[in-house]
């Protein structure tokens, strides 16, 4: 196995040696809808499992079970099939894998856990051979057992985190790594150390991480590769308030690690994380140095943000409901995308989501910010349909791509106007995709969509294409989106 997975670490460096010389070359959009078709979610986004022979694979939840279904580009089901009781099965996702479709499901039982490889025939989604273990726990009602999940950037290794907790005994936290095909490459026992957080790298490292905004506490990291274990751990400055952190990157022996933090207590507004900057830390796990480097938002970054005009002097020098939305590494650095999310409520009870804003920081593989680019972006959902305005970018050989509803009359404005807020299902809308290469090139196309929202992310196919949901009036339609 560990031949395989040299082998395969060879077979990425060379992918990433042929992408460099395409990072010069500016990106372009193609936007394909296909037609109108029932309305398959509602509310939660289902599990998209993949696309092949003009179909699309997806895992959701109808009258209490779990139920698998291949749809047609309009919508209509060509081949659906039940995998159990919603309350027994849990959903990880999947792959197709040439001819057959493997899913990635956990069976929960009174004191028992099992997780497994459920193949199935592309064509009809009928079983395929007796289902693959992965892990098989078993107890009493009293014991607890979780299993959670991290992917590489490039998709093509997942680490299984299993944990389980007995009664009168330490946890029991093993590590494993597969392949696509959930082909297990090496598991490992890991000393019992409480994490938050799972990275793994292309090159097959994991990193189960404790990560926390306590200046007083340590931020523990636990390294594993299938051979060997190593823990280091260090403390964050208290010349500010963290207020959110993740690790965001490991390679080369270095942990990048994230921190939004907030300088002083803000009167004015006393709502909010009012973040002022971010700190990236960055351990070399190989002599244990630690470097920090900061990123104060600009006057024009926090204008953006708040989506007040560019000549005027900023309301405040913070992003009053600053959060870190998402991290994305690469083979040079990686990006870091925050956001300001906002609840609405009434009577105590949450009615509506609000986001406006989006920014991005690269960092080079020192964690180094590289540059910063703020983005006016804004829409209103309500509660329950909080999926439709849940941005996530998704990486391409160059960069990121970011596909999201916006509304139509910000169609043909500059970088530096304000912006309408869309209002999800309500107002016309328009499909704004973004790109951003590793220079930090940006490029923005819009295409109208009607009264529709997207619902999740973009889902990769391959390196340059994604699927999108769309939903509106009753009716669902897919897209495909092609960045070249």
């Amino acid at each position: 196995m560990n031949n395989r997975l040299n082998t395969m670490k060879r077979l990425a460096m060379l992918v990433v040696a042929m992408a460099l010389p395409l990072i010069a070359c500016a990106q372009s959009i193609e936007f394909q809808s296909e037609p109108f078709g029932k309305m398959i979610a509602k509310a939660n986004e289902p599990r998209f499992i993949g696309y092949a022979d003009n179909s699309v694979v997806m895992v959701d939840y109808h009258n209490r079970k779990a139920i698998v279904t291949r749809y047609d580009m309009s919508q209509n089901v060509l081949a659906s099939a039940e995998l159990g009781a919603k309350k027994e099965i849990d959903s990880y996702g999947g792959f197709i894998n040439g001819r057959h479709v493997d899913l990635l499901n956990v069976r929960n039982t009174e004191g028992g856990m099992r997780v497994y490889r459920d193949r199935r025939d592309l064509r009809t989604l009928e079983p395929e051979g007796e289902q693959l273990t992965l892990a098989e726990y078993k107890g009493h009602s009293d014991d607890k057992y979780i299993f959670t999940l991290g992917t590489s950037p490039d998709q093509s290794l997942l680490a299984g985190v299993t944990v389980a907790a007995r009664k009168g005994y330490d946890p029991e936290v093993k590590v494993a790594l597969y392949n696509r095909e959930l082909e297990e490459y090496w598991h490992m026992p890991v000393r019992s150390a409480g994490f938050n957080q799972v990275l793994v790298n292309d090159s097959g490292e994991v990193v189960l991480a404790l990560c926390t905004t306590n200046t007083k506490k340590y931020n523990t990291f636990t390294i594993v590769d299938g051979e060997s274990e190593k823990q280091v751990s260090f403390k964050l400055k208290d010349d500010g308030w963290p207020m959110e952190c993740t690790l965001l990157r490991y390679g080369n022996g270095k942990l990048i690690l994230a921190v939004a933090v907030r300088e002083e207590n803000h009167t004015i507004m006393p709502i909010g994380s009012n973040v002022d900057r971010v700190d990236f830390y960055c351990y070399n796990v190989k002599n244990d140095e630690l470097t920090i480097s900061r990123h104060n938002f600009t006057d024009q970054e926090c204008n953006r943000m708040a989506n007040v005009k560019e000549d005027k002097s900023p309301k405040h020098h913070w992003v009053q409901f600053g959060n870190i939305v998402q991290g994305i590494a690469d083979g040079d650095g990686a990006y870091l995308m925050l956001d300001q999310t906002w609840t609405v409520t009434k009577n105590d009870f949450p009615v509506e989501q609000h986001r406006m804003g989006m920014m991005v920081l690269r960092v080079d593989s020192d964690g180094r910010v590289q540059w910063v680019r703020a983005i006016r972006m804004g829409a209103i959902s309500s509660w329950g349909g909080r999926d439709m305005i849940a941005y996530r970018w998704r990486s391409t050989p160059n960069g990121i791509v970011l596909a999201a509803a916006q509304h139509i009359k910000n169609i043909d404005l500059a970088d530096n106007q304000n912006i309408r807020h869309l209002k999800a299902m309500k107002d016309k809308a328009m499909l704004s995709v973004i790109t951003l290469d590793r220079t930090g090139r940006t490029n923005r196309q819009n295409f109208e969509i009607g009264k529709q929202s997207v619902i999740g992310a973009p889902h990769t196919i391959d390196n340059n294409s994604f699927m999108i949901f769309l939903m509106g009036g009753g009716k669902g339609q897919f897209s495909r989106l092609t960045v070249k």
